[in-house]
């Protein structure tokens, strides 16, 4: 096999992992809005992926342990940063670092409901799979547009 690769290569190589951490942050808000739809239609929460921030104040309205207007207003600023973010990343990749930052936010709040959580799934641990590579797409995006601006 051979390892030479040409200067263009390299930069078709980091051009599809920027594109890799945009879609996968869009996809992760997508699935995260078919959650929250869910929920309304269905009144549960059985569903594999969510934007975890948005569950945690959901299940706390449906538990009675948080007003519903704080949880559904926390849900909607979160969700339309969320989207925001996704709008600027799409148009300048540069802004990777914040979409990292908002989803570790997102990724502490997993943690958070499978710690405070008094009956662990094995279905909690696709969240947690699905958030581990989402979150490496991101660094490896971050990571590939700094070498691009160096290009």
């Amino acid at each position: 096999m051979n390892k030479n690769f040409t200067k263009e290569d390299i930069i078709k190589k980091h051009q599809t992992n920027v594109k890799s951490a945009q879609s996968a942050f869009v996809l992760a808000g997508m699935l995260g809005i078919i959650y929250i739809v869910r929920y309304f239609i269905t009144g549960n929460f059985d569903f594999y992926f969510s934007l975890s921030f948005t569950q945690v104040w959901l299940s706390k309205v449906a538990d009675g342990t948080a007003a519903a207007d704080l949880g559904y207003i926390l849900s909607a600023i979160f969700i339309a940063v969320y989207f925001a973010l996704c709008v600027v990343i799409a148009k300048k990749p540069l802004h990777l670092p914040k979409a990292l930052s908002l989803y570790i936010l997102d990724f502490a709040a997993l943690i958070y409901s499978l710690i405070t959580s008094t009956a662990f799934s094995s279905d909690s641990l696709i969240d947690v799979i699905l958030h581990l590579f989402i979150t490496v797409f991101l660094i490896a995006g971050i990571k590939s547009e700094k070498a691009l601006r160096k290009e």
